[in-house]
Parts: structure tokens; sequence; C-alpha cells
């Protein structure tokens, strides 16, 4: 009898958490859900032998530190009773989840939420059923639950090539005042912006193609640095410089054939100083096959050959960005300082306040390889990768501007955005 009496107070608290909850459900079908969804609960109490000691007085066993299971709604490492009403709330459409929220509340993976998760999710927090690791949700579309279950609406742009994947009515008006400059633009500028999360992004134009210029150093120093840790490279090595490898107007070249730099001083003239010469040396050193492979594992279509420039889009490339802000290897500490402290054109860091820290390789050229770009990490609250590619003359007065502009832009769309 004891244990029939601390049965039913569970069922009742979670009902009447539930209406405490203010979940209205707007459909039959949702209140037939609902309906369901007691009854269950209570059969399968009552058909369960459950003891006193754990309904009552067990705590919910933590999960694993950096795993997400199914039913952590909340994340907060506990599966409860409160993760079940989160769902129930969503189903009923009295608040938002997150795509990753969804995939989590997908109990029964069968990529629809509502009671029937809800159910599975107590079930699971009440010990009945065992929670799984969100790796065996991971082959669900988000995008499903995401056009079933939520009224918001992606930002309707006017203007073609300009696109977002953002539903926050928040950031709406800042997303038009984006797209209205772009507007002024027109297709002189091009540009990609992805939170480290991949949860959001705009761009403009950012399929079109252009010749990277230095940009592209980054990523092959990052390949370069995967490749010399996995064969126990040292950044002393030293090696010396060929006569071919020389490039006019480049501080490197102004030495002698033969001289010797160590591939500490060469990172650092390649990436701070935008040295070709440099870039050359590590290009000829290393060769391309690691840059290709890290580029294919990435899901890039950018190839290096005999050249040391390729051509990509805007998109593609901050690809590679988002591949350079993952990177943890041991020598994160010096190719990041590298990237913080660029002597280029600030460009994009123009746009970004003083105190945040941004990681940045810009590239520009002339003559039939016009372009003027920049490429940046922003280590902002929610970090995210910002690439503008341009086919603006760098030799004109108005050259910064877009970039400043699209930065602050983007920056503070970016802080008001809920993540």
């Amino acid at each position: 009898m004891e244990v029939t009496i601390v049965k039913r107070i569970i069922i009742l608290f979670c009902v009447l958490s539930t209406l405490l909850s203010s979940v209205v459900f707007t459909s039959a079908q949702e209140t037939t859900d609902i309906t369901e969804y007691v009854s269950e609960i209570e059969s399968e109490y009552e058909s369960e032998t459950i003891t006193k000691t754990e309904t009552t007085t067990e705590k919910p066993n933590k999960l694993p530190a950096g795993e997400f299971y199914v039913g952590d709604i909340n994340n907060d490492s506990y599966i409860t009773a409160a993760d079940s009403r989160l769902v129930l709330k969503f189903s009923s459409k009295q608040i938002l989840l997150t795509e990753r929220q969804c995939v989590l509340a997908d109990a029964n993976f069968n990529k629809v939420v509502n009671a029937q998760d809800a159910r599975l999710i107590l079930r699971i927090a009440a010990r009945l059923d065992k929670t799984k690791k969100c790796s065996q949700a991971e082959s669900a579309d988000p995008a499903l639950f995401i056009a079933k279950y939520d009224k918001r609406k992606n930002y309707t742009s006017s203007l073609k090539g300009f696109s977002t994947s953002i539903m926050d009515e928040a950031v709406f008006s800042q997303i038009k005042a984006l797209e209205n400059y772009c507007r002024q633009l027109g297709s002189v500028v091009t540009f990609y912006f992805i939170d480290v999360n991949q949860e959001y992004f705009i761009q403009y134009n950012s399929d079109r193609v252009y010749r990277t210029q230095c940009t592209v150093k980054a990523p092959f120093v990052k390949s370069m640095l995967d490749y010399m840790e996995k064969n126990n490279i040292s950044l002393n090595k030293t090696i010396y410089l060929k006569s071919s490898q020389k490039w006019n107007g480049h501080y490197l070249s102004n030495f002698k054939t033969g001289t010797g730099f160590t591939i500490s001083e060469l990172m650092y003239y390649a990436i701070r100083n935008s040295d070709n010469t440099a870039y050359q040396m590590l290009f000829d050193y290393f060769g391309t096959t690691n840059f290709n492979e890290n580029a294919k594992k990435i899901g890039s279509s950018l190839r290096l050959n005999s050249y040391i420039f390729g051509e990509t889009s805007a998109s593609n490339m901050a690809k590679h960005y988002l591949d350079i802000y993952n990177y943890n290897g041991k020598f994160k500490n010096v190719f990041f300082e590298h990237l913080s402290n660029s002597n280029t054109s600030p460009l994009i860091r123009n746009g970004i306040p003083s105190g945040v820290t941004v990681m940045r390789k810009s590239g520009s050229g002339g003559n039939a390889t016009v372009g003027y770009h920049d490429c940046a990490i922003v280590m902002a609250e929610q970090p995210f990768v910002l690439i503008i590619y341009t086919s603006v003359n760098r030799d004109m007065g108005y050259d910064r501007t877009p970039f400043r502009k699209i930065a602050e832009m983007v920056y503070e769309i970016n802080e008001t955005l809920t993540y």
C-alpha cells in the first residue's frame, strides 16, 4: 500500500507540474497525446515493481561530462521530470527548442517530438528505461523537428544572393540593415558568417569564386602543423632559402640564397607579415598532400597544386577557418598568437570591439588577380567565423570600409542572438 501511494504521488506531481507550467494544447490530437501520456504513465507505474528507495531517496545519476544523452534537454547532466515538461511545452508550441535539443528530445527516434517522447523521458528519469548517447540520434534531421513544431520563420530577404538561417525576430531589423548595406555594395563584396557551433549563418553571394590570395596561408599552416605533430618535426627545423623562392617586395627576399630559417621563423613571417617568400619556402618543403587531404576531410573543395594560391569562395573558406578554430594541437598557442597579431591592414578587426580577440588572415592582389579579402575568427562570447571576399581594389581610399561595416553589423547580430 505504501509503495502504491508513492506511485500515485509521483503521477500527481507530474500532472500538476505540467498544469502549473501552463501547457495549453492547441489541437484535439495534442489533447489526446497528453491524455494518453498520463494514462500510460499511470499504467506503467502500476505494472512495474518499483521499490520505495528507488522512488523516494535515490538521486538521479549524473551523466558523463562533455557528452550528450537523449533526454537531457536542459543540459544539466541529469534526466528528470523537468526535461519531460520541456518536451511537453515544446510539442504544445509554448516554448522553442534548439535543433540540438530537438534531437535529444526525440526519445523514440521517429523524427517527431511530442508527448510520447515526454513519456519516454519520464520513464528514463524513473529508471524504467535507459538513456542513449546522442551519437545514436545524430542521423536524425533536426530540420524536420523545426519544420513541424517551430512557429518561427526564417528572415525573408529581397536581395538576390542574400540569405540566412536565423529565425530569431529580435535581430530581423539588424539583418535588414545588413541586407540594405549589401544592396549598396552590389557585386563588389561577398561574405559568409557562421558561429562556431554552426547553428546560424548569414551569407551574401558567398559561393562566388575568387583567387584566395594570402588568406590560404593560415589553413596551409594549420595542415602543416598537423603533419609536424604526427611526424615529430620540430619548429626549430631549419629550411634554406632558394633563389627560386624569392618574391619581389617581400622581406625575406632581401636575404642571400642559402640563408637558413627555422620553421618557427617562417611561420611568423608568413602569418604575421604575409611574406610570400616565407610561405613559398614552407609550401615547397611540406608540399600540398597534407593540405589537400585535410581539405577533403573537412568537406572543402579547395585544392592546391604547384601554385601557392588556389581559388575558392567565402563559404568554402569558412570551413577551413572553422577547422582552425577547432585545432587543439601542441602548436596551438604559437599559431593562434600569430593569427591574433597580424601586421597587415586591420579590415575586419576595425569593426570588432577592441577587447575582443580577432584571429585573422587577409589577402590582396592587383592587376589580373585583383581581390581584397579578409578571414577572421572572432572570439566573442559566442565565437564566430567571418569571411569577406571582394573585388575591391586595395589601392582605393574606400578599401577598408566594407570590411569594417559588415564586421560591425555581424558582431551586433551575433551578440543579440540566443544560443
